[in-house]
């Protein structure tokens, strides 16, 4: 069965300090472009490395008829790099690095500008959600009451009511759509910074 509620307003229990910090550890596209780092960082390890020479050992042996000696051979080799091009594989190796760092900055700022926003947001409209339900929609119900009785005991007339009922009617509505905006705005912080707003 499917049971409908109503729904709450649900306060932000992160500081935008937290909710910073948090987006810089859990979000997945600063994460990626960290794991992208640490792959330039491999690869500029190997470019060095491959400055040094390559030094190859080998010996084989091979059985062979009875009246054949059996056969020995050991060979001992050295491979000198080519420094042109593994300086130039170096210099690739440092720039993509550096662009992956630089990627990795801009997504991250761009991250924490989003955290930024959407707390603001949020806390912006929790203030106004909070005007809503401890002032508005109570006093625009507490008049509508009232009209309620002063139409029942003939004092006022119908379109006053009726006036009084739609101003509940917009008001519930304007508070509705607020809390749509703050929940939204919940959902966005709760993607980027990865946590769980209860």
């Amino acid at each position: 069965d499917i049971v409908t509620e109503t729904l709450k307003t649900r306060a932000l229990p992160y500081t935008a300090t937290e909710l910073l910090q948090r987006a810089r550890e859990q979000n997945p596209d600063v994460r990626s472009k960290s794991a992208s780092i640490r792959q330039q960082e491999t690869q500029v390890e190997l470019a060095h490395k491959n400055f040094r020479p390559d030094f190859n050992v080998q010996y084989t042996y091979q059985h062979t008829a009875s009246q054949f000696p059996d056969y020995y051979m050991a060979t001992f080799g050295i491979r000198l790099p080519n420094r042109g091009r593994q300086s130039a594989e170096l210099a690739e190796a440092q720039e993509n690095q550096e662009r992956a760092r630089r990627e990795m900055d801009a997504e991250s700022q761009r991250v924490l500008a989003e955290v930024q926003q959407h707390y603001v947001r949020a806390k912006t409209l929790e203030e106004r959600l909070k005007i809503y339900s401890d002032g508005l929609v109570p006093q625009s119900e507490a008049t509508f009451r009232s009209a309620l009785s002063a139409y029942q005991s003939n004092r006022q007339d119908f379109e006053s009511l009726l006036s009084s009922f739609l101003d509940v009617l917009n008001l519930d509505m304007e508070y509705r759509s607020e809390l749509v905006e703050h929940e939204s705005a919940l959902a966005e912080l709760e993607r980027l910074a990865g946590v769980n707003v209860p």
